[in-house]
């Protein structure tokens, strides 16, 4: 004789029967784009990063992003834009940007550890509306240990293929750029902060060596002299001997003549002067060289390097 369902059971058996529809295993497609996506952070390159995601919610993130960028710059408030793209930026120039290249310039803010895999076998896919979340184990590169690592990958359909959705930790932490929050900590291990430097110290380290009188008023005086639009003795005065016979005439012409006519290209190289003036450099041979990271400061570049000949110190790249 068969024991009867209780009403419990029958209620258990239902909300199994669902989950089982809900899940299933994932496609070589899946894997593929989970495979991009996590090596792509694992690469270190926001840039990577970017391209490993899908268009359209790369889209979408930056649309929402540039909304409330249009909207402070109307206040006449700079604190968002300077907070995520670096104090010399500016917003005509960030809406130029491709979607890659303006999640790519955001990426320098953003914290997401990844592990590089050589092969990843799925384990599940759970389907939430539109999207897919994948559960994945991966296998690392010869020499990287023999851990398998299980991690998750949420997905849109690309196509017949797969991209890799924005991952909602990256949307929390531009969530917190934007509302002003400091970011989640985690298990990341804290270095000790030279005192009104703003520069990381091992303990019990000496702190950095600041600018020189020499080298700050050099750099009050050639930035007094992009105001005044003299491009000319900019380049003529301030860079260093070096660069100037490395530099063809028509080649340095030519950057004079760029300084001249746009006042962009002019703002961008004060931005710079201003930046590296209040910024503590590294000193290398024999103090003669000094170089400044400028990584997310809002510059085309992340480096800036002063060089002194004879009793003096020049631009040297």
């Amino acid at each position: 004789m068969r024991t009867p369902f209780r009403l419990g059971e029958v209620f258990v058996l239902i909300a199994a029967l669902g989950m089982q529809a809900a899940a299933a295993g994932t496609s070589g497609a899946q894997e593929r784009a989970a495979l991009e996506f996590l090596n792509a952070v694992a690469s270190g390159s926001a840039q990577a990063v970017a391209q490993a995601l899908h268009p359209d919610d790369l889209h979408r993130l930056r649309a929402a992003i540039t909304a409330r960028l249009r909207a402070d710059a109307a206040a006449g408030d700079p604190t968002l834009r300077q907070r995520l793209f670096g104090e010399a930026s500016n917003l005509a120039d960030i809406e130029r940007l491709t979607d890659v290249n303006f999640i790519a310039a955001l990426g320098a803010r953003l914290r997401y550890p990844g592990r590089p895999f050589s092969k990843l076998q799925g384990l599940e896919a759970v389907k939430d509306g539109e999207r897919v979340h994948v559960v994945v184990r991966g296998e690392q590169p010869e020499g990287r240990g023999k851990t398998r690592v299980v991690t998750l990958v949420t997905l849109l359909p690309y196509g017949k293929e797969w991209k890799a959705a924005v991952p909602g930790e990256i949307e929390a932490q531009v969530e917190d750029l934007l509302d002003g929050r400091s970011p989640a900590i985690g298990m990341v291990p804290q270095r000790a902060v030279a005192p009104a430097t703003g520069v990381s110290a091992a303990p019990g380290a000496a702190p950095p060596a600041a600018n020189t009188p020499q080298i700050l008023s050099m750099l009050s005086t050639a930035t007094d002299t992009l105001v005044a639009g003299r491009c000319d003795e900019y380049y003529g005065q301030y860079m260093s001997p070096g660069f100037r016979r490395s530099t063809s005439a028509a080649a340095l012409a030519a950057l004079v003549k760029g300084c001249e006519r746009s006042d962009s290209q002019r703002e961008t190289l004060i931005a710079a002067l201003r930046i590296v003036h209040d910024s503590t450099p590294a000193y290398d041979r024999g103090g003669n060289r000094a170089s400044y990271d400028l990584t997310a400061r809002g510059l085309p570049y992340d480096r800036f390097v002063l060089e002194r000949v004879g009793e003096r110190w020049y631009i040297a790249e």
